[in-house]
């Protein structure tokens, strides 16, 4: 079974952190990814320190809400894994960096 991380970023999460967190395993699950961890960034930018871990893991995705969750790093998330965008719905493969992901800067369009 492939294996996912789910992504969130404390301030954008406010009261519904928790529905946040169950939206995505199950959006992961509903795919048939098992998630293998819940990364909360609070302040200070654990992206990177998520995508080694990813890769230690054995990780096959990265969940988040929304794109925005990420930074709007599409690109640097899909260099290292999947990317699954829970709102507005997408599943973007490893590598394949989409012009139609939310805010993809134009370099990668």
């Amino acid at each position: 079974m492939p294996v996912a991380i789910v992504y969130l970023n404390k301030s954008l999460c406010g009261a519904i952190q928790q529905h946040l967190e169950t939206e995505c395993r199950d959006f992961a699950r509903a795919h048939g990814f098992a998630i293998a961890r819940v990364v909360l960034e609070s302040g200070v930018d654990v992206l990177p320190w998520t995508l080694r871990k990813s890769d230690l893991l054995g990780g096959d995705a990265i969940v988040t809400p929304t794109v925005e969750h990420i930074g709007f790093r599409a690109p640097v998330v899909l260099e290292r894994c999947a990317l699954m965008i829970v709102h507005p719905y997408g599943w973007y493969r490893r590598g394949e960096v989409d012009q139609w992901i939310p805010a993809t800067p134009e370099v990668f369009r």
